[in-house]
């Protein structure tokens, strides 16, 4: 299956973004983010988005939105963050994402 989307905004507590498979245009995507084998969380690819809808990516129920928990992921590391589709695996386009240090220490 044919595997879109992207990642609109990634922090050390929220990730925001969308896929969408061509093969089940209207069926939300069930997602697993990930650093290596430590999961961090589930979401499903089903909230409304305007600008998908309009560009014609099904129904535009393709966004999500995971909030992680305080402390999570430390602010002063750095991390390779997967996005993969549930199931088979496959990730989403670009993935894994570079999360960069939010707090550098200057010695």
């Amino acid at each position: 299956m044919a595997l879109r989307g992207s990642i609109d905004l990634l922090s050390h507590r929220r990730i925001v973004g969308w896929a969408w498979e061509s093969d089940a245009p209207d069926q939300p995507v069930p997602l697993l983010v990930a650093i290596e084998r430590r999961v961090l969380g589930r979401c499903r690819a089903d909230l409304f988005r305007e600008d998908l809808a309009i560009e014609g990516f099904g129904l535009g129920r393709c966004g999500f939105a995971l909030d992680l928990p305080a402390g999570l992921l430390s602010p002063r590391r750095g991390y390779a963050i997967s996005v993969r589709r549930e199931g088979d695996g496959a990730h989403l386009p670009g993935s894994p994402y570079v999360l960069e240090p939010a707090v550098r220490i200057v010695r």
